[in-house]
């Protein structure tokens, strides 16, 4: 009879040596992987979501160790491996597991894939709620200094327009969070009581343009801070239609003068933020050209030193209407394809003053100073 050999056991001391091995070396292995990560990029499909240049890798220059150690401590902290995968990641579970932002401060996430600018956007979030209300003393100030351009501006013949893009907040606020909850009076309300009360600056409002529009099209990117190519040309036939009643002579704002084409959205700077603009996109953007009938065509496109929007320079179809001179922020920049169509020559700029110097040069009939609504306490440094 055989009787079975019982297999030989690894001696307890054996085992525990070969499991403080492969623990050890998966230690080493995790700390590696990000260094053969900057060496051979295996995460490079993930990019990064800040909109700054990161901090480059330093030079060496003897003596000055300490400012080499620091500069390379930035770098590293900016540039290490699996870097944007892990943000990815976190973003992804944060938003779709935990049903929060992962950048509050930067993103809201709304009802029905909507997104919202956060608190980084000049408090915004606070403002919206009333805890950042436009004091006394702001809105004496804006309005002394949109008087003082005024007064300048008639000197040579030219007349001022101020007109305030709505935030999203105040379009679409039936998709917010339900923890978000809005005072009485905005800022804007605020503001455009003074404003009418206290001088004679026409101030444009474009709220109620918006909000019937919207009733059949999305005026606003659901994923993007802006407004959309519709709301962009909402907003302008809306202008055009407020400076008609002082320049009879410019052509009536037609929704039949401009051809619309809806196709599938993209992601906007909001859920890029969040690494998520693939996922998380826009159900419909418009594509919105005048007809050749009406289009103005762009004859100078002026860089930002700092990279931000160009200024454009267009000419019209008449060039006996009046000239205008449009100063304006990103929101601004889809008008670009609407607002030119109605007058003689037009130079839309993205700037952040009253500036004297530019209206005195361009000598334009009309000035329109556009903010968006969350930013109307900067015209107290305009």
């Amino acid at each position: 009879m055989i009787t079975a050999v019982p297999p030989n056991k690894p001696k307890p001391v054996a085992l525990k040596r070969y499991r403080y091995s492969i623990l050890c070396i998966g230690f080493v292995l995790l700390l590696l992987l990000p260094s053969f990560d900057q060496i051979w990029g295996f995460s490079k499909e993930f990019r990064s979501t800040e909109k700054r240049i990161l901090a480059p890798f330093p030079t060496f220059r003897f003596p000055h160790i300490k400012t080499y150690i620091h500069e390379f401590d930035q770098y590293y902290k900016e540039n290490f491996g699996w870097r944007n995968a892990l943000f990815y990641v976190y973003s992804k579970w944060k938003l779709n597991v935990l049903k929060k932002s992962p950048l509050p401060e930067k993103v809201v996430v709304g009802k029905n894939g909507w997104f919202y600018p956060g608190n980084s956007l000049n408090r915004i979030v606070d403002q919206y709620q009333g805890n950042r209300p436009l004091s006394l003393s702001s809105l004496r100030l804006i309005a002394t200094r949109l008087a003082n351009f005024q007064k300048h501006l008639a000197k040579q013949n030219s007349r001022l327009y101020l007109v305030v893009a709505p935030d999203s907040y105040s379009i679409y606020p039936e998709n917010l969070p339900a923890y978000l909850h809005k005072k009485k009076a905005s800022n804007l309300d605020l503001f455009k009581k003074y404003i009418t009360e206290n001088t004679y600056v026409p101030l444009i409002d474009i709220r109620n343009k918006l909000l019937a529009a919207k009733k059949k099209h999305l005026v606003y990117y659901q994923t993007d801070t802006h407004w959309n190519e519709y709301g962009a040309l909402t907003a302008s036939l809306a202008i055009v239609d407020r400076i008609r009643q002082d320049y009879p002579q410019i052509p009536e704002g037609r929704l039949t003068d401009y051809q619309i084409e809806s196709v599938k959205g993209v992601g906007g700077d909001l859920s890029a933020m969040l690494a998520l603009d693939e996922e998380y996109i826009d159900s419909v953007v418009y594509r919105i050209r005048p007809l050749p009938a009406i289009a103005a065509w762009q004859v100078q496109s002026v860089p930002d030193q700092n990279g931000k929007l160009p200024s454009s320079r267009f000419i019209g179809k008449q060039s006996n209407l009046p000239k205008l001179l449009l100063i304006g922020d990103s929101f601004s920049f889809n008008m670009n394809s609407f607002i030119p169509n109605y007058f003689g020559n037009t130079y839309i700029v993205r700037s952040n003053e009253f500036n004297q110097v530019l209206a005195r040069t361009e000598q334009p009939d009309i000035v329109i100073v556009e903010i968006v609504e969350r930013n109307i306490d900067l015209l107290a440094s305009y």
